[in-house]
């Protein structure tokens, strides 16, 4: 049944990669990680869960970005800056003081996807940050300017992240 689930799942997403992952994983009683991971290999490539504060010590230099927090309840999102962190007290902390802040509990962090699909009849590119149950902790897209247009700066630095962090 799973195996069936599986390829039913991976044709789905070639055909419509522009799916909501935690949609699809109940739909198809699986995780977020494996809904991401039945992408077509071109559209996502992974980084280990020990990469979270490189990766989020490089973010906070991208400028707006968009961060979105998906649960059953609802889903938050935040257009802005992505502060710099310091690990205490068992967190990573963000350290700023308005706007985007808090405390991630980055050792439950898993792995980090990296996604260049098309969403909504655009190019969409966003972490994905995994926690050890294969769920998502929390995205992070590249920002759009005035028109639409994903930023040409940050879409840089996204690939040139994932290109040095990633193992796949």
């Amino acid at each position: 049944m799973l195996a069936e689930a599986s390829a039913d799942l991976r044709k789905q997403l070639s055909e419509n990669p522009g799916v909501v992952f935690e949609d699809a994983a109940r739909e198809h009683k699986v995780t977020p990680r494996a809904v991401v991971a039945a992408l077509p290999d071109a559209m996502r490539r992974f980084a280990p869960g020990s990469a979270f504060i490189p990766a989020m010590d490089d973010i906070a230099t991208w400028g707006d970005v968009t961060v979105i927090v998906h649960t059953d309840d609802g889903i938050m999102e935040f257009g802005g800056p992505v502060p710099k962190g310091q690990v205490a007290r068992g967190y990573f902390n963000l350290m700023g003081r308005t706007g985007f802040h808090g405390h991630l509990r980055h050792e439950r962090c898993d792995g980090i996807a990296f996604v260049e699909r098309p969403f909504m009849g655009r190019t969409s590119c966003l972490l994905i940050f995994l926690n050890s149950g294969g769920g998502i902790m929390f995205k992070i897209f590249v920002g759009r300017d005035e028109n639409g247009k994903l930023r040409a700066g940050q879409l840089e630095k996204f690939r040139a992240l994932r290109d040095r962090l990633c193992t796949d």
